[in-house]
């Protein structure tokens, strides 16, 4: 004959989604603690599903103290809201620059420096063949 097991105090459980399971996060032994603890996670992360669930020690399970019964007291589901919803935040538009109308726009013309471009490039060009006859040149 098996010997009977003390009982079990009621514990308290809050656990938060992870894919297709639920993950554990706290266990308590007081109700009003666990709740406590459940609104601030809730509020810390208000997009994730949390339950708070009460776990009764299972007396006639075959693991010792491994095996509990629980029942569902809140669930925060972040797609319900059981309240009214907070008015949303407003976004902040960006300032707008009057655009001028189309036929009085005018064209500003801008230099390019194409005698600078075209200095650069002979200037290079005279380097170049320079270099090329002194190391390439007739005499090595």
């Amino acid at each position: 004959m098996t010997a009977k097991r003390p009982p079990q105090p009621t514990r308290f459980a809050i656990q938060k989604a992870r894919g297709k399971g639920w993950k554990t996060l706290e266990v308590g032994e007081d109700l009003d603690h666990a709740k406590a603890r459940f609104d601030v996670m809730v509020g810390v992360n208000p997009r994730a599903y949390f339950r708070l669930i009460q776990l009764d020690y299972n007396a006639d399970s075959g693991y010792e103290g491994m095996e509990f019964n629980w029942t569902l007291i809140e669930l925060h589901d972040p797609t319900r809201q059981s309240g009214p919803r907070p008015p949303p935040r407003p976004r902040p538009r960006p300032a707008r620059r009057p655009v001028p109308d189309a036929p009085t726009r005018r064209r500003e013309a801008v230099a390019l420096p194409f005698r600078v471009y075209l200095a650069v490039v002979l200037i290079g060009a005279l380097v170049g063949g320079l270099v090329y006859l002194h190391f390439a040149g007739p005499g090595r």
